[in-house]
């Protein structure tokens, strides 16, 4: 090794620290998002459940449902009918140093009672 070389691995690792930071960040925000999407969908269904079956609160089932982190800011909506459809929108957190306000997640879902109709028709 050249003794004007010395330190030179120490640098290129430093300039690819916040290429690493990123890509981390990048994963961390995917895996949010994804758990998101899955808890909205299991809450969407057991809202659902509950509403079908007629013997409690669907927005408090789907609420149970949900995990503490992503509560704030939950909304329910049930559809009556033969066969209630319920809607879950979550807010997804971000990660991100500097975003504040994270996308909407919406999942709707319905279990459908004898001699019911779907929603749509």
């Amino acid at each position: 090794m050249k003794r004007g070389e010395r330190g030179q691995a120490s640098i290129e690792l430093l300039g690819a620290v916040p290429y690493l930071a990123l890509a981390l960040l990048t994963v961390l925000q995917l895996t949010v998002a994804a758990n998101t999407v899955q808890a909205a969908s299991a809450a969407a269904r057991a809202a659902a459940r509950t509403a079908s079956q007629g013997d409690g609160d669907p927005a408090a089932s789907a609420r149970r449902s949900v995990p503490d982190w992503l509560e704030g800011g939950m909304q329910v909506a049930v559809e009556g009918g033969d066969s209630p459809s319920v809607r879950v929108t979550l807010r997804m957190p971000i990660i991100f140093p500097g975003l504040t306000i994270g996308p909407e997640v919406s999942r709707t879902a319905w279990f459908e009672s004898e001699q019911a109709r779907p929603p749509w028709g």
